[in-house]
């Protein structure tokens, strides 16, 4: 039985390349999963920098992209980080940094080396 982070992946993954993805799909897939592993530390790195700096305009509209990418490739739970933190800042509250930064470090670390194992995997052909 699948862990739920990685089965919201991989229903995710199946809504983009379809239930039996061919050689393209999988390469394009296994590069947007790649792309969001490789782009992910340092947005949330931004994030705890833009925490830290106070500003709630600045803080929601990171956290909203970080959102969409999260959702993108379904990692499901870190989007739902993303979306309280987007939410605060919204109502004009920027969320303690080191709490918020240590929840999404620990999700992130589940999730990324969930997609690293699934980028291996539609990579192999």
């Amino acid at each position: 039985m699948e862990d739920g982070r990685e089965g919201e992946i991989r229903t995710r993954l199946a809504d983009i390349g379809g239930p039996e993805p061919g050689d393209g799909e999988r390469a394009l897939m296994a590069r947007l999963v790649r792309s969001f592993v490789g782009k992910t530390p340092a947005g949330v790195e931004l994030l705890g920098e833009l925490l830290r700096g106070g500003d709630p305009e600045a803080v929601r509209d990171h956290a909203h992209s970080m959102k969409g990418s999260a959702a993108n490739i379904g990692a499901d739970q870190l989007a739902a980080i993303f979306r309280e933190v987007e939410d605060a800042a919204r109502d004009g509250a920027v969320p303690d940094p080191d709490l918020t930064i240590g929840r999404l470090a620990a999700e992130q670390a589940l999730v990324l080396g969930l997609l690293e194992d699934v980028a291996a995997e539609l990579e192999r052909v």
